[in-house]
């Protein structure tokens, strides 16, 4: 008997409706999630100071590394739930959500120590200077080192609950937080006068509300009618079903790991000409994450209806919801691109009124920007694959397309052809490259994987 699970909405309502079910809402979380993350930015600026707003810059890739790591298990789990749903095999979901919440919670414990222990050598290796490093470790050590905990889990139990249907409830935890960090982060910054550290506070206590309204919605409104299980004592670790989520998560974890170490790269690169470089292309990094995130926002929006279609062997309705998705991020990225282009300046003169970061930014927005639609399709390409159980041809494309092209493409055009500018230039360079590897994954894996499932129909 299905529980929690509306089987209604993962294999028989419309296409548009169903995936509308899950697009909105994890894109109003998205938006209200990138709204905070800028909010950051933009109150830091108003202290008119490009130190903090470079802090912010170099710390920003190491915050990301613990999303990245939100994401291996979050998403993954939800995967591995999804598809477990649509083959009706309840046991191994309840056993993946008990892994996937507990493992997830000693990992970023021991993550959170390290980082503590080897803070110094990390930031330094990142860009960090005298003038920044102590503004970039005050960032850091409330959003990572003291949140890391509610941020992880926070991120996990959003995808358990999207698994099951509940896109709504998972994205309202998200935006509750991103709501209640916008406004606390002026109180912090300038009424406690706490400066960057005030923002890093602000988007700790966000976390942790989240997290709250989660364990909330589970144990007092789902608990006795969800396949989800946060008994640690109920379920003992099972290899197969932990190598999953962890296999399954690992291109979005690396995604994003390969992202941070580009901004490793570029902030480093950057410290060479002057902070005003190091901030305006923060800026730009930042106003770029909004088409990347919402990228993510649709891609994981509709993981659980492909995963559990794929499950279900429903494919016809699994090419469906893809070619939806396709339709909905080549509107994204194309307005993104044009606004980009046509209000650069103005985007971002909104975080900071510094003359010489808004020249830089500016210009280098202009050209960061053109990797939008590129971006986009291969991302969702990378999602698909996961979604049906190919996460290493997902992984081995998102590390060609940043260590083989990105990395290496923004050093050379940063030193032979455009000095500084070469390292926005890059990105829109690699992924024109990367479409193409994109479109044959696309078409001999994700297809090649429902061709062979028809087919074993066929001769059931």
């Amino acid at each position: 008997m299905m529980k929690n699970v509306n089987q209604e909405l993962f294999e028989t309502l419309p296409v548009p409706q169903a995936a509308a079910h899950f697009i909105v809402p994890a894109l109003l979380s998205t938006i209200i999630t990138i709204l905070y993350s800028l909010a950051d930015t933009i109150y830091i600026g108003m202290l008119g100071d490009p130190n903090q707003i470079a802090a912010v810059s170099i710390a920003f890739p190491v915050f990301q590394f613990l999303n990245a790591f939100g994401t291996l298990f979050g998403l993954g789990t939800n995967s591995v739930m999804s598809k477990a749903l649509g083959e009706k095999k309840y046991e191994r979901v309840s056993r993946a959500s008990t892994i996937g919440f507990w493992y997830s919670l000693i990992f970023i414990i021991l993550v959170s120590c390290l980082l503590s222990i080897f803070k110094r050598p990390i930031l330094t290796a990142v860009g960090a200077t005298v003038s920044t490093y102590g503004y970039a470790w005050d960032y850091l050590r409330w959003v990572f080192v003291v949140g890391g905990v509610p941020t992880m889990l926070s991120i996990v139990m959003c995808n358990l609950l999207r698994s099951e249907g509940q896109a709504k409830k998972a994205s309202y935890g998200l935006m509750l937080g991103a709501v209640l960090n916008i406004c606390l982060d002026p109180i912090f910054i300038f009424g406690f006068k706490m400066q960057v550290a005030g923002a890093a506070v602000a988007t700790m206590l966000s976390n942790c509300f989240s997290l709250v309204y989660f364990l909330w919605i589970y144990f007092l409104k789902m608990k006795e009618n969800s396949y989800i299980n946060l008994n640690p004592l109920k379920y003992k670790m099972q290899w197969p079903i932990f190598k999953d989520i962890i296999l399954i998560g690992l291109p979005s974890c690396s995604l994003t790991i390969l992202g941070a170490i580009g901004c490793f790269v570029q902030n480093h690169t950057l410290s060479r000409y002057s902070e005003h470089a190091v901030a305006g292309f923060g800026v730009t990094t930042k106003i770029a994450f909004i088409g990347i995130s919402s990228t993510h926002g649709v891609a994981q929006g509709v993981l659980p209806l492909i995963a559990y279609n794929f499950g279900a062997k429903n494919y016809q309705r699994v090419r469906d919801v893809n070619k939806f998705a396709i339709k909905i991020l080549a509107f994204i990225s194309i307005l993104l691109l044009i606004s980009c282009e046509v209000f650069s300046r103005g985007f971002i003169r909104i975080f900071i009124n510094d003359k010489d970061t808004i020249e830089i930014g500016a210009r280098m927005l202009r050209l960061y920007i053109l990797c939008m639609p590129f971006m986009s399709f291969i991302l969702l390409t990378s999602t698909l694959c996961q979604a049906v159980g190919k996460w290493q041809y997902s992984l081995s494309m998102l590390a060609f397309r940043q260590l083989v092209l990105n990395i290496p493409l923004m050093l050379l055009l940063d030193r032979f052809v455009l000095p500084m500018y070469g390292v926005a230039l890059g990105q829109p360079i690699c992924d024109v490259i990367c479409l193409f590897i994109a479109v044959f994954v696309y078409r001999k894996v994700f297809y090649e994987s429902m061709r062979v499932g028809e087919a074993a129909l066929k001769l059931a």
